[in-house]
């Protein structure tokens, strides 16, 4: 999707427990009154205190606050999340992830349509139109977005200062600043599978950098991952690991901020969203900075990977009406400057603006690049598709030579072909 900027049966059975724990507010299904608590269910217990405060805004215009709850790791929320929407054991808001991950879970029929309180945000400027197809599925929108994160590269200023480093516009310059931070005994880049999910960041950093309409046509299924252009990709990648310019793929992904803040890293892929932990780590402007990763070959067009969180509500929520009306706030500025303030990211509201001095610097960036934005890998095709093919993406990690590029890529295209007629055949 493209738009210019304007387990095992344990585990199962897991899911089935933690299902209980998702479980909304039992107030009198969709009866709800003023005042009533939402339940919000999420996988990432750093937000739990900013869906909370930004709920306490939300009462104040809807008479609805926020109480959120966390399941821990993306896998067994996943699971928790597809097995509690075929019951009434959901809560009232989910948080989930936009592009096919969300039309999956509306092609099921466990979504409630949102399209209402997207035209409303939409008529109050408060989201930009163009960006509609990544919330919704077959002509109906399921999901309001949370937040607009811009994949960047971060970058350690006291590692470019003592290596009197610019800021890369070019590839031959941001590998010549790989080569001179190798050489002063400092790792360049961040990279890890160990999370199982970061295998992807690399591969679709690349590929976009080298055509980003041959990207989006690769996540349409329009396009084969035997194709010469994602060979060049895999090449490129396993050139800059045979020069050494990765940490080692099993570098624990929680070690990546103090990695990163005491400079033994000097580069590290992430969206914006990342920011939180830095500036809670001390950071400050003086300490790091970020810039859109350029394009591989000069001609092509700049873009940049934007990710997007979503709240959804199952259709068997508790209170559904009041989620649904609290959602229709949601992008609220008066909402929104409380939930952006709380994580250090920016806002899916244009107007809503950042004191960040860093995330200032991104959005002056775009503003200057006018990239073509484009959707995260992870959303950007079905999901079966994507989570076998970050196995892959990570086992290529473990041994990156040029060697292993056309197998790996055969087995990423094989699974393409059977994942994509599943996914039409749903249709």
């Amino acid at each position: 999707m493209m738009y210019r900027r304007t387990f095992l049966a344990s585990a199962l059975a897991g899911a089935v427990a933690l299902a209980g724990c998702a479980r909304g507010t039992e107030t009198g299904g969709n009866d709800a009154t003023d005042n009533t608590t939402l339940t919000l269910n999420g996988d990432r217990a750093d937000f739990v205190e900013g869906y909370e405060a930004a709920g306490k805004e939300l009462a104040k215009l809807t008479g609805y606050d926020i109480k959120a709850r966390n399941v821990p790791t993306t896998e067994n929320y996943q699971q928790v999340i597809r097995s509690s929407l075929r019951s009434s054991s959901t809560t009232d808001i989910i948080k989930w992830w936009s592009g096919y991950r969300l039309q999956d879970l509306a092609q099921s029929g466990g979504l409630e349509d949102l399209t209402a309180q997207w035209d409303k945000a939409v008529e109050n400027g408060w989201v930009n139109p163009d960006t509609r197809p990544s919330f919704s599925y077959d002509g109906k929108v399921y999901g309001m977005p949370m937040y607009k994160s811009y994949w960047v590269l971060y970058y350690n200023k006291k590692v470019f200062a003592d290596l009197n480093l610019e800021v890369p516009t070019t590839w031959e310059e941001l590998l010549g600043n790989a080569e001179k931070i190798k050489a002063a005994g400092v790792t360049p880049f961040f990279a890890t599978q160990e999370a199982g999910w970061t295998s992807f960041i690399w591969f679709g950093e690349i590929l976009s950098k080298l055509d980003p309409d041959f990207y989006v046509q690769l996540m349409n299924g329009e396009a084969s991952y035997t194709d010469p252009t994602v060979r060049e990709a895999m090449r490129i990648w396993a050139d800059m690991y045979a020069k050494g310019y990765f940490t080692p793929p099993d570098t624990a992904w929680d070690n990546e901020p103090a990695l990163f803040q005491q400079g033994k890293v000097a580069m590290v892929p992430m969206g914006t969203w990342r920011n939180a932990i830095f500036v809670e780590n001390g950071m400050t402007r003086d300490d790091y900075g970020a810039f859109i990763m350029p394009v591989v070959k000069e001609g092509a067009k700049p873009s940049v990977i934007v990710e997007s969180g979503v709240f959804a509500v199952p259709s068997k929520a508790p209170n559904k009406e009041a989620a649904k009306k609290a959602l229709g706030e949601w992008l609220n500025p008066t909402v929104q400057k409380v939930w952006v303030s709380y994580l250090n990211d920016l806002s899916a509201n244009p107007e809503v603006t950042t004191a960040n001095p860093v995330l200032t610097s991104v959005l002056e960036q775009v503003e200057q690049l006018e990239p073509i934005e484009l959707e995260r890998y992870w959303e950007a095709s079905p999901p079966d598709l994507i989570e076998g093919n970050v196995q892959d993406l990570a086992a290529f990690m473990a041994d990156p030579k040029p060697a292993n590029i056309d197998s790996t890529l055969a087995k990423m295209q094989q699974r393409a072909e059977a994942e994509w007629a599943k996914w039409k055949s749903r249709e």
